[in-house]
């Protein structure tokens, strides 16, 4: 029954992957990039991939990074001699197989005068680690303070000995834990980054395609005037086309170019026409495309329309660009109040780095962090939507 269950999934992403990929190569291929189907689905299976390990892992770094904060701390208690808020801290963590944890463990002990706790907590890290020098000196100091002068000098010679030795920190701190820990945290992670990973490509082509078409809507004004200068020179209506084509830069001349192959390859103009204002589907294309479409059949002065639009779509913008001036403090004062908490946040870090340490080193801190960083885009989105003005 489950085997059955499983296969029906898969077969239902295995489709909804095809739809998606083809979807994508579609999205490409109207904007003259070409990518096999093969590639694109290979592409999206890696991202995905990758999302959902980052999101596994995820978790395991949030608590080394937590346990690393700790036995900071730690050792900062131990120098200022905090020894019994100490032993709270790393008596959580003594499971760790960790050599310095032990050995700052040990060394609050031995402040305390625990001298049994200390030795056992001083062996326990030679144990993991047999040339760590400070824990055999540290070792022999608990010896002799046990009266085991002997065992003292022993260890002693032995810190001499391992002083010899270099010790990465990675030996030293040890402070990963077992892939298991977090295991339903990890796995909520990876099938929301994996997910997140799934979606990229949408909205990267989302992203490109706006691009795109600002970057043809910016460049509309100057075709419709070169294609009335063509008009005025004698030549049809496709010359002119085809002159745009060649004189002009993406994506303004790839449209263009694309329109003509269309009418060559048996299209009729108009559906052309029609066909270049559902991929660009701006105010100002379809302005022009009804005004061919209609003209072609009432008959008028072409020439004269090209030029109104080019005027009309120059005027347009020039006016957007006034609104955008006028309404730039507007835009200002949203970008600096979205700003200033992340400036006081910073100050008060600086200021109480033994508080903010918690937002980066604790797994509740970091879904702290996600939550203002959506609520900051959230309010910098709403406060820009109210300060702009659309014409």
């Amino acid at each position: 029954m489950s085997y059955v269950y499983f296969r029906g999934r898969a077969e239902i992403f295995s489709r909804k992957l095809s739809e998606y990929t083809e979807w994508i190569r579609d999205n490409l291929d109207s904007m003259f990039y070409r990518l096999s189907e093969k590639a694109i689905r290979r592409l999206v299976l890696i991202v995905m991939l990758a999302g959902g390990i980052v999101g596994f892992f995820l978790p395991g770094k949030f608590s080394e990074l937590d346990k690393l904060y700790s036995l900071k701390r730690a050792m900062d208690l131990n120098k200022k001699g905090n020894y019994e808020e100490v032993v709270v801290i790393l008596s959580e963590l003594r499971h760790l197989e960790s050599p310095l944890l032990h050995n700052e463990l040990g060394t609050a002990h031995l402040g305390m005068l625990n001298y049994d706790q200390a030795q056992k907590a001083f062996e326990k890290a030679i144990e993991l680690l047999p040339q760590y020098s400070n824990a055999h000196f540290n070792l022999a100091v608990a010896y002799s303070r046990l009266g085991k002068n002997m065992d003292a000098a022993f260890e002693l010679s032995r810190a001499r000995e391992s002083s010899k030795y270099t010790i990465s920190d990675e030996e030293l701190y040890r402070l990963s834990g077992s892939i298991w820990d977090r295991m339903f945290l990890r796995l909520l992670l990876a099938g929301v980054m994996g997910y997140g990973g799934y979606r990229l490509p949408w909205a990267v082509i989302n992203l490109l395609r706006r691009r795109r078409i600002k970057k043809f809507d910016d460049q509309l004004p100057d075709g419709l005037m070169m294609t009335s200068n063509g008009l005025r020179a004698g030549f049809s209506m496709l010359q002119a086309f085809d002159i745009v084509s060649k004189e002009t830069r993406p994506p303004l001349s790839q449209e263009f170019e694309l329109l003509l192959k269309e009418h060559r390859l048996g299209y009729e103009l108009d559906e052309a026409l029609r066909r270049l204002s559902e991929r660009i589907p701006t105010v100002d294309t379809k302005i022009f495309v009804n005004s061919v479409l209609i003209l072609r059949e009432t008959g008028g002065n072409l020439t004269e329309i090209f030029d109104t639009i080019a005027q009309t779509i120059q005027e347009r913008k020039r006016v957007q660009k006034k609104i955008k001036t006028m309404t730039a403090e507007g835009e200002t004062q949203a970008v600096i109040l979205a700003i200033l908490p992340i400036v006081v946040g910073f100050i008060l870090a600086k200021l109480t780095p033994e508080v903010y340490n918690l937002m980066f080193t604790t797994l509740l801190g970091w879904v702290l962090i996600i939550v203002m960083a959506l609520m900051e885009v959230a309010g910098l989105y709403w406060m820009l939507k109210i300060a702009r003005v659309k014409v």
